[in-house]
């Protein structure tokens, strides 16, 4: 018998966050170096400095991965209390981490750990969505792309350590700039990221998040600014930001279903 997606999603869930408690304790978050003399003076003092930051967010992903299952198909109360607990320290450490200037060499260490506490920010918010969802197959899409979410602050904090042990390589990597990305190619990137593996796939979502691109221009163009629909629509695109892209097929999802015209 043939499964949509959505049922596919809603049946395997478990098993994705089952795998995801299995992978996404971080470990290892700050190897020291080989020799002491590897780091600078101000290199050493910032380390020492962002170490501690990098071992609470460490522990918050291990309890996230062992309670994420069973508080989102728990009571919504306590789901959303314990979210929110979480996201309150992932804030907290992040504007820890803001006052801490980098010096040269630790840009890209600094970058890399920012952008690993956004992705487990979002993870969270989509996690919190998901205690308070009625409709099994949305809960289902929330949860999974929490899961996605912290999977990849996870990847980024394994690419803090290694660019703490290779310092070296850090120095050489160029200054991060700001990028000026289209929307088209906001869309290829999450596509890509997506389904890395598979041409057809990556193809396949760039055509449906284009479509969902435009729909969502058509409902921004009809309801004024103020509006309920408006808030609706801004409401949705703020669930479904993940970094700077946005999933614009679960986003116009969103807005149709709490419209009531899906």
């Amino acid at each position: 018998m043939n499964r949509t997606k959505k049922e596919i999603t809603g049946i395997f869930l478990p098993a994705l966050l089952l795998l995801a408690v299995s992978i996404l304790p971080l470990g290892t978050v700050f190897a020291g170096p080989a020799e002491a003399d590897t780091f600078d003076n101000r290199e050493k003092i910032y380390l020492k400095d962002i170490t501690p930051i990098l071992y609470e967010l460490s522990e918050v992903g291990k309890s996230v991965s062992a309670n994420a299952v069973s508080l989102v198909h728990g009571a919504p109360d306590r789901c959303s209390y314990e979210f929110g607990y979480y996201q309150g320290i992932v804030e907290s450490l992040k504007t820890r981490l803001t006052t801490i200037p980098p010096p040269p060499r630790m840009g890209e260490v600094h970058t890399t750990a920012l952008q690993a506490i956004g992705d487990y920010s979002s993870g969270l918010t989509q996690y919190a969505a998901a205690c308070v969802e009625t409709d099994s197959n949305i809960k289902s899409e929330y949860a999974e792309n929490a899961w996605q979410n912290l999977v990849s602050a996870d990847n980024k904090i394994r690419q803090v350590n290694s660019l703490i042990t290779s310092p070296s390589a850090a120095a050489a990597a160029p200054a991060p700039g700001p990028v000026k990305e289209t929307s088209a190619q906001k869309i290829q990137r999450m596509c890509i990221a997506s389904w890395p593996a598979d041409q057809r796939m990556q193809e396949y979502c760039v055509k449906n998040q284009t479509e969902s691109l435009a729909t969502l221009n058509q409902m921004l163009q009809q309801y004024p600014a103020g509006s309920p629909e408006r808030k609706i629509i801004q409401s949705c695109s703020a669930v479904w930001k993940k970094g700077e892209i946005y999933d614009y097929r679960m986003t116009v999802f969103c807005v149709n279903n709490q419209l009531g015209t899906n």
